[in-house]
């Protein structure tokens, strides 16, 4: 996909946004440059693209526990039915919480408008008007994975390495700082916790 270049970088609505304390903020973006710099290659520049925009909405979350949900309902499995309950509730909420609480409280510019050299692999014309910390596909990513693993710790072997390069997408995408993914991955590890808790009893 090709980088999204017809809209200047910096963003009008976001000209003085906060940073992290102290040491933090440099560290922070000196983190972000060795990883997205240090990481191209051709096969990520496809693959990062890709794990970004299909949870985009948390749409990938919805349609697997959707499956889940109903293959579990065909099979009278009610713990399928549970893990995929779960994985969506938990996965949408940490988006919530993500998306549409703490990123309004703190409005921190995306890497690809406060460093000129850092282009977005990601359509970017709607991340221009959204904050950056923390990460709301993070979140969603980490939500699913836990949530599924705590009831089939197996598929954790593979969930959580898809959900931590599915975090890490959007550092290499250019829309994420490395303190947005992590808080966005504690984040929706901890929804997946408290959902596992409350969920279920409705089955």
């Amino acid at each position: 996909m090709e980088p999204d270049t017809n809209e200047p970088n910096i963003s009008t609505e976001m000209l003085t946004p906060p940073q992290l304390p102290g040491p933090l903020e440099p560290w922070d973006r000196a983190l972000f440059r060795a990883l997205y710099f240090g990481t191209r290659n051709r096969m990520f520049n496809v693959l990062m693209p890709a794990l970004s925009i299909v949870a985009n909405r948390g749409a990938v979350h919805i349609i697997a526990g959707s499956i889940m949900i109903y293959i579990g309902g065909l099979g009278d499995n009610t713990r399928l039915q549970q893990a995929g309950a779960v994985m969506m509730i938990a996965a949408m909420f940490a988006g919530i919480l993500a998306e549409g609480t703490v990123k309004f409280f703190w409005k921190r510019r995306r890497p690809f408008q406060a460093m000129g050299d850092v282009q977005p692999l990601v359509p970017a014309r709607r991340l221009r008007h959204r904050p950056s910390f923390p990460s709301g596909h993070s979140a969603g990513y980490l939500a699913a994975a836990v949530a599924v693993t705590l009831f089939y710790p197996a598929a954790g072997l593979v969930l959580v390495p898809i959900g931590v390069m599915g975090s890490f997408s959007r550092i290499y995408n250019g829309v994420h700082y490395p303190s947005d993914v992590l808080a966005g991955m504690l984040l929706g590890t901890g929804c997946a916790f408290l959902a596992v808790h409350v969920i279920p009893q409705l089955f």
